[in-house]
Order: C-alpha cells, then sequence, then structure tokens
C-alpha cells in the first residue's frame, strides 16, 4: 500500500482486467511454451490449408462474450482453433509472396513492446525509447553503407515508409504553377501510386518508365520523359527506383538513376522494401551500387532483418523535408521540445508503438556478422533451387539477382499461351493443396510465372530440396 500526503492510502496493485499475480505467471508461462512449440514444430505440418470461407468461419466464429472467459482458455482456443487454419509464413517451405519469417528475438521484443506498452510519438512520451529508436535508425543506415547522420523512423511497413518519403520529396515542389512529375518503373511496387494518390497527386502526376529486356527501368527513356515534361512546363519532382522488384527481385541502375536525378535536380527515391538489407553481404553491396546515393530509402525490418510482421522503414537524408512535410500544432503538445527528435514531425502518425523494440532485439542478439551470413546463405539457397529447377526440360527459369526463382512451364508443340498458362494453374493448385510448401504465381513478360521466393533463417538445404523436388513431382 501507498500513503498519500492527505493520508489516503493507494493499492500497489490495481487488477484492473488483469488476472491475479499467479494466474498471469501461469499463463504467460505457458503461452511461452505453446509458443516454442509452434516454432519448433513448424516443419512438420503444413504451410498452408486451402478452405473456404464458410469452412474457416466455422472454425473461429461465435457470439459476441456477455461474461467472461478464462484467460488460459483463450490462449488455448487459439493454438486449437485457430493456428492449424493458418496460412504459416514462418514455415520454412513458405515461399509465396516476399515473406515475414519473424525470429524468436523479434518475437520477444515484440512481446516486451506489447506488455510495457510505451508511446513512441514524442521525446517526451517515448523517452528511452525514442532515443533508443534514433539510435537503430543510426545502426541500419551504418549497417547500408548509408549515411549514419540521416534522419528516419520504423513505420507499419514499407507502404508507409515510401508514402512517407513521397511527402518528403513533395517538399521540394515549391512552384505550385508546375504540375509534377513522379517516376516510377513499371515494375515498381503498387504502394508508389497509392501513396501518390493519398497525397492529392492528380492521377497523371505519376510517370510509368517502361522497363528494358532485364526488367530493370529503362534510364533512357527516363531521360527522355524527363525531357518531355520539362518542355512542357511541368515539374519533375523524384524518381522511385527498385532495390529488387516485387515481381523479381530485379535491382534498378542505381548509380546511373542517381546521377539522372542529379542533373536534373530531382529528389532520389530508393524503395529497397525487399532488397535493401542484402546490402550487408558482400555480393550485395556489389549489386545495390547506389543505393548510398539516395535521398530517401524505403525498408523493411520485417523481411530480412527477419522481425515479426508490420515494422518497416524510411530513411532521409533531408531531415527538415520530413519536419515540412508532417509537423503540427495542438495545444495538447504545448509542452513538447521542439529541440529533440518527436517521431510524429517524421511521419503520419501521432500513436506509435515501441516497433524499436524487435528490431533492436534481433540486431543485438544476432550481430551484423549472423545477419549478413544468414542473408547470403538464403541467396545461395535460391540460386540453387533455380539450378535444381532448370535440370527439369519441362520448365524454363529465371534465374535469382536476389531471392526470387521465377519459373513456368515450357510450351509443348502446338500449344497455345493459354494451355501452357493452364498447367502453371494445375501446378499451383496441386502444390497449395499437398500443403508441403506454398508458391505464389505472378505475370512475366504476358505470361502466368511462378514464384519460389527463399527469405527464411529457419530454410535449410534440404528444405530446397525437398521444395524442388514436390514441385518437379507436381509438374505436368
Amino acid at each position: 500500500m501507498l500513503m498519500a500526503e492527505d493520508n489516503v492510502t493507494i493499492d500497489r496493485y490495481n487488477r484492473g482486467l488483469d488476472p491475479d499475480e499467479d494466474e498471469m505467471r501461469r499463463v504467460g508461462y505457458e503461452f511461452v511454451d505453446r509458443m516454442v512449440d509452434e516454432l519448433t514444430s513448424l516443419r512438420d505440418g503444413r504451410v498452408v490449408t486451402v478452405a473456404s470461407r464458410d469452412e474457416l468461419c466455422r472454425a473461429v466464429d461465435e457470439q459476441l462474450p456477455e461474461a467472461a472467459t478464462d484467460l488460459a482458455t483463450c490462449v488455448d482456443d487459439f493454438f486449437r482453433r485457430v493456428a492449424p487454419g493458418m496460412t504459416r509464413v514462418t514455415h520454412p517451405r513458405f515461399h509465396a509472396y516476399i515473406p515475414a519469417p519473424s525470429s524468436f528475438a523479434g518475437a520477444v521484443g515484440m512481446m516486451v513492446a506489447a506488455a510495457t506498452n510505451p508511446f513512441v510519438g514524442t521525446w517526451l512520451g517515448g523517452a528511452t525509447l525514442s532515443a533508443l529508436e534514433v539510435t537503430v535508425i543510426r545502426w541500419i543506415a551504418e549497417m547500408l553503407g548509408y549515411d549514419p547522420s540521416t534522419a528516419g523512423l520504423l513505420t507499419s511497413g514499407g507502404s508507409l515508409a515510401n508514402l512517407t518519403a513521397l511527402a518528403a520529396a513533395r517538399t521540394r515542389w515549391v512552384d505550385r504553377r508546375r504540375k509534377p512529375c513522379v517516376y516510377v518503373s513499371g515494375e515498381g511496387h503498387a504502394s508508389m501510386v497509392r501513396a501518390a494518390a493519398v497525397l492529392g497527386f492528380d492521377e497523371d502526376v505519376i510517370r510509368t518508365v517502361p522497363v528494358d529486356s532485364s526488367f530493370r527501368m529503362d534510364v533512357t527513356l527516363l531521360r527522355k520523359a524527363i525531357r518531355s515534361d520539362q518542355a512542357a512546363g511541368r515539374f519533375p519532382l523524384c524518381v522511385a527506383a527498385n532495390a529488387g522488384t516485387t515481381n523479381l527481385g530485379v535491382i534498378d541502375p542505381l548509380s546511373v538513376i542517381a546521377e539522372v536525378c542529379r542533373q536534373n535536380s530531382l529528389w532520389f527515391h530508393v524503395d529497397a522494401a525487399y532488397g535493401g538489407f542484402a546490402a550487408l553481404t558482400e555480393a550485395g553491396r556489389q549489386r545495390l551500387g547506389g543505393m548510398d546515393q539516395a535521398d530517401s530509402l524505403t525498408l523493411d525490418p520485417h523481411k530480412w532483418l527477419y522481425c515479426p510482421m508490420g515494422i518497416g522503414c524510411v530513411l532521409v537524408r533531408d531531415e527538415a523535408a520530413l519536419r515540412r512535410a508532417f509537423a503540427t500544432s495542438g495545444d495538447y503538445l504545448r509542452d513538447l521540445s521542439k529541440d529533440e527528435v518527436n517521431f510524429f514531425e517524421y511521419g503520419p502518425e501521432l500513436s506509435r508503438p515501441a516497433r524499436v523494440l524487435p528490431v533492436w532485439m534481433v540486431i543485438r542478439s544476432a550481430g551484423r556478422a549472423e545477419l549478413a551470413r544468414q542473408i547470403s546463405e538464403d541467396m545461395r539457397l535460391a540460386a540453387l533451387a533455380a539450378e535444381m529447377l532448370a535440370e527439369d526440360e519441362r520448365l524454363e527459369v529465371i534465374p535469382p539477382e536476389l531471392s526470387i526463382v521465377a519459373f513456368r512451364h515450357l510450351p509443348r508443340p502446338g500449344e497455345s499461351e493459354s494451355e501452357r498458362a493452364a498447367r502453371d494453374a494445375q501446378l499451383m493448385k496441386s502444390v497449395l493443396d499437398s500443403g508441403d510448401l506454398m508458391l505464389s504465381t505472378t505475370i512475366v513478360d504476358s505470361k502466368t510465372t511462378l514464384r519460389m521466393v527463399v527469405m527464411n533463417h529457419r530454410t535449410t538445404e534440404a528444405d530446397i530440396r525437398y521444395s524442388v523436388s514436390r514441385i518437379r513431382l507436381h509438374a505436368v
């Protein structure tokens, strides 16, 4: 008990909605045991279970609870009723999309963040957590060879990071009489177009630059588009290049694009949500040459930094541009110091969770050298998968630049493209139905193509060999 100066007694701990202390410990220990069981048994279970909406809803739907349910029962219900039907993006043979495999260290960081529940929107509110985010942003910049004095913040993902970067770039649009232009690759992520719409740009602001035969932004056509817009009295504002496209993991000619931007006073943004952290490796640094020249950089720690879902990052050289884009005021903010880093002035969020804790836990517990080794291993395994798939005479393979392996059935004599594509679709369905692994499909050169992504510290060479054997089994 605590005693106030006016002799009012205050309970040291008021439970509120919490169970008592013993129950919290019991449920907490049991949850950790169940979580460890889940992580260590991933390889034994299905990657994906294909089910209809009705089937999934029957498994988890129930009436709104009026009375309390024991917390231990809620935890048990999750692992018994919800988890079995999940698509496990943490599974070592989840090769669909670009996954967020997370890690135990990242999960611990997320649990610490949820339990302590810091507010990291302001320096005063965030205190040591704000200082920690400043430190981790510097670490990330250092790991990538980027200016360590740069500004930045952790976001909910790459989409919000791209929006934040474009908002900073927009502050360079000073002559509002001239319509701005934002140049994106034909292989660029859709979030750039969506960011432009959210920021209030007209649809014709986005200029889509075609790609060359290697699916990289065609710099000759980029230069031509910029000259054309300048001649028309428009304001070329920003180029958004890719450091690992979502489709194939292709890296645009970043150094050349950086030079084009310097020559024409354009903001140079690099969407490195997928491939940026490959710069930790020797091979990645060579392939990503020029990324360090970007005015802004989008990254996803929940991809190749093995953090939990929901953690993106944006780095911006011009801190003043971020402040101009997002600074706000209000009577309720009058206590804040303007001389410190208030993260709400760096992005669109005021209420921000401690995303920094999972990132801090992963970097500290693994270290830069081990993270680099693991990313290198992912790239090696992707190259191995491509070599093994190419041994099948029925398949055509696009070798990975990073860790995305694209492949499809070769056409048979006299076969139409729709008939060939149907065999790709059948392979995809058979693999999904088996639950042994998960792939995804896309369109490359106007043709249906399958994608196999390797981005998981749990994936071994044995997993890759098994996955390829199953793909070849289901190929038709």
